[in-house]
């Protein structure tokens, strides 16, 4: 697993900034050291993140208050190890903007199946491994949207776990 990972949804209010904090978190509990970051492949830049997807974190005890959206850019993809898209067009989008990171992009819910199974997700699956945009949509909306990534982060804080005491 990479030091460094980036969550990339469509505006980078919504789904990456909720895996963005929840993992930070969640590493933060576990005495990961994980550089995390988030953005949006239509991002406008500044925007704040939802207020559902900030209330359904504070929820958690995390605070999101401060966030500002940005749009993927060569540099982010470039600097991530990890790059971990939530739906299917996300990732086709950025296989086609950044082809030569093919090996580093996966979906959020299909990475952690691999870190789970040792088994990769075929492609006529991958629908079933995304996460559903929860914009505009009531607060219980973005609970279920938070608790599927939440689901992925544990795994993949676990892994983490796992391999650092390994080293």
């Amino acid at each position: 697993m990479g030091k460094s990972i980036l969550f990339v949804c469509s505006g980078n209010t919504c789904r990456s900034v909720m895996a963005e904090y929840l993992l930070k978190h969640r590493a933060k509990e576990a005495g990961l050291e994980l550089e995390v970051q988030s953005a949006g492949l239509h991002a406008f830049a500044g925007d704040e993140a939802a207020q559902n997807a900030v209330e359904a974190l504070a929820e958690l005890g995390i605070t999101a208050e401060g966030h500002r959206s940005r749009r993927v850019q060569p540099w982010l993809l470039e600097q991530a190890d990890l790059i971990l898209a939530m739906t299917k067009s996300h990732k086709e989008e950025l296989l086609r903007m950044a082809p030569e990171h093919a090996g580093k992009i996966f979906l959020l819910k299909e990475y952690a199946h691999l870190l789970s199974t040792g088994k990769e997700v075929a492609d006529s699956v991958e629908k079933d491994y995304e996460i559903r945009d929860p914009y505009g949509q009531p607060l219980d909306v973005y609970r279920r949207s938070l608790e599927e990534i939440d689901s992925a982060v544990r795994v993949i804080v676990a892994q983490g776990k796992r391999k650092e005491a390994a080293e």
